[in-house]
């Protein structure tokens, strides 16, 4: 059912990694979520029980999961409140559906700290870490048939219609057609890797048991994701090992990193960011109340403030924070991360029912904002922007910044201080910012925002066009400035779409983000209906594909009884969900893979 008219194109974009480095992202059309929907119901327990057979070094793989994490709904944010969500890796549960997990570890520091790492550092002698060179980018999609037809080279040749000829047309539908790489951003994504990596595992195990090496004897091996971990006790074994991962990765057109090979004599100890990080975070942490929620609420009424009342000496935080980024720039993203972390897994207690501030409250406020901007200048990433996004909303709560006129200035004035941070770095690691200074009603100085309009000039994306409106609203004659040049650049990139396969153009983006928008002209809006019209006219009922393809037209197309565009889109054009309150509460939500509504099929036991 999925061989013929799935193919879409995803949105691609690029964000930080490294320190001078971007990888590209994706978004997959809507059209392309139903299609990995569709699939993971087909063969979900088929991936499931590869998984349980094949994870002999994978510390990261997916698994069958009955916990249920109740939900409640708070001014449409969407909050869990089993505690049980308290005591499983939270980045876990972001990442997958209800009915469904990830296991062992949830992240490589999670490993890195656990008692098996410890363990094999006593236990073994030598140790290794290595991975794949640009992993998801230099999968193949046909390599999925390699695994069931060894010797075919030519993919053409596979005949066994089952799962792997199945992933590897979803692979390419999901992707433009293409058939190198996977595209990077949905979970699904690393689910899929992770087949192909457990098989190279499994290649490896049984090339090392030929020559009669033992696991968790001779050796042990522990892989998270790409990254490859081996301990072992005779030196010449550990370059055995390197070279079976370098001679089976090579067989799926995967090879080494070699500049990343790290190898030497255990313990293998933390880098040396780690320590001196921790060294401010414990500082970080100081400044808020530790005790048990219990205590907290049996403290004097004066004194109930999960901000402690003593002096907090932010330039003398600031100075360490400069010395460690001087010291380690190689290492600025997981500084950034650690710290920022630490700032918001303290200033998020208030969802538990702690309260922030004192009297003092706009003072504190602004110097916890500023310490976490300063902090967040240093590498201001996607994920990280996200972090302080959810830090001010969470102090919002106290300070309403959105309707007290003073602090919404002061911080106006705060952000503007940071001003190069917009006008000198990525506008999709920025992003985010958009609509949150929209929806706070808070403006960037003149030249930053020229240099954002030049930014969505260069990449032609049409979400940052979207965000950069919601923003300019500030400002009518900004915002009709902004609506005028979009209703050009719509016009020119949706002529653009023609021929058969309308979803194939990477121009139909503008389709599926500008379908809603009560903003753009009236013929523009026309333009629009006539294009999804044709897709429309041209379904068959009797292709798969085309009925899904139908209820992708039609929710486009839907208007309420009195011919009005409904408030429910693709994209957030009518504010129904506040983009603070969404980042903020993000963590169980970024999924495709949920039940939604009172629906008792499909979803609700898919992941």
């Amino acid at each position: 059912m999925f061989k013929q008219g799935w193919a879409t194109m995803p949105l691609k974009y690029n964000i930080l990694k490294g320190t001078d480095s971007t990888r590209e992202m994706s978004i997959v059309q809507p059209f392309s979520a139903l299609n990995l929907f569709l699939f993971l119901e087909c063969y979900q327990k088929d991936i499931l029980n590869f998984f349980d057979v094949k994870h002999c070094f994978s510390i990261r793989y997916h698994k069958k999961n009955t916990n249920l994490y109740y939900k409640s709904k708070i001014n449409k944010a969407t909050q869990y409140f089993q505690p049980l969500s308290n005591r499983v890796g939270k980045g876990s549960i972001q990442q997958a559906g209800n009915y469904f997990k990830i296991t062992k570890f949830e992240s490589i520091n999670s490993f890195a700290d656990s008692r098996i790492w410890r363990m094999c550092n006593f236990k073994y002698k030598y140790y290794a870490t290595i991975d794949y060179k640009s992993c998801f980018d230099s999968i193949y999609t046909h390599a999925y048939k390699w695994i069931i037809e060894r010797n075919v080279i030519d993919s053409k040749e596979a005949k066994n219609s089952n799962l792997f000829i199945a992933i590897d047309r979803i692979l390419q539908n999901i992707n433009g057609r293409s058939s190198n790489g996977l595209i990077v951003g949905p979970e699904f994504s690393r689910m899929i890797a992770e087949i192909l990596l457990q098989q190279i595992d499994n290649d490896v195990l049984l090339a090392l048991s030929n020559e009669d090496l033992k696991q968790d004897k001779d050796y042990a091996i522990f892989r998270y994701v790409d990254d490859i971990f081996i301990f072992v006790n005779a030196q010449e074994n550990l370059e055995k090992i390197i070279a079976k991962f370098k001679l089976m990765g090579e067989k799926y057109l995967l090879r080494l990193n070699e500049l990343k090979l790290n190898m030497g004599e255990t313990p293998c100890v933390p880098k040396g960011w780690l320590e001196s990080t921790r060294r401010i975070s414990d500082v970080i942490n100081n400044i808020f109340y530790q005790g048990k929620k219990k205590k907290f609420d049996d403290l004097p009424e004066d004194e109930r403030f999960l901000i402690k009342s003593d002096y907090i000496s932010i330039d003398r935080i600031k100075g360490e924070i400069t010395v460690i980024m001087k010291e380690y720039p190689g290492d600025r993203k997981t500084i950034v991360s650690f710290l920022l972390s630490t700032l918001l897994n303290n200033i998020s207690k208030k969802k538990d029912g702690y309260t922030l501030f004192d009297d003092n409250k706009i003072g504190k406020a602004l110097l916890l904002i500023d310490m976490a901007f300063f902090i967040y200048a240093f590498y201001p990433a996607f994920d990280q922007t996200r972090k302080l996004i959810s830090i001010i909303s969470y102090i919002d709560g106290e300070i309403d910044f959105k309707n007290d006129t003073k602090a919404k200035q002061k911080l106006q004035d705060l952000i503007n201080r940071y001003y190069f941070v917009f006008q000198q770095n990525n506008i999709f690691d920025l992003c985010d910012w958009l609509p949150f200074l929209g929806e706070y009603g808070i403006s960037l100085i003149v030249d930053v925002e020229n240099a954002l309009i030049k930014k969505a000039y260069d990449e032609n994306n049409p979400i940052i066009w979207a965000n950069l409106l919601l923003y300019s609203k500030y400002y009518k004659p900004f915002f009709d400035d902004i609506i005028s040049k979009l209703n050009d650049i719509i016009k020119e990139q949706i002529s653009k779409i023609i021929g058969k396969d309308i979803m194939l153009h990477k121009e139909f983006w503008y389709i599926l983000i500008f379908h809603n928008c009560p903003h753009i002209s009236m013929q523009l809006q026309n333009d629009i209906n006539n294009i999804i019209n044709n897709l429309l006219g041209a379904v068959s009922p009797d292709n798969p594909s085309d009925i899904v393809k139908k209820l992708s037209c039609e929710y486009l197309q839907r208007k309420s009884a009195n011919g009005n565009k409904p408030a429910e889109s693709f994209f957030n054009w009518n504010n129904i969900r506040g983009i603070g309150a969404q980042i903020a509460y993000r963590t169980y939500q970024r999924t495709i893979f949920k039940r939604y509504h009172r629906n008792k099929h499909g979803l609700y036991a898919s992941i």
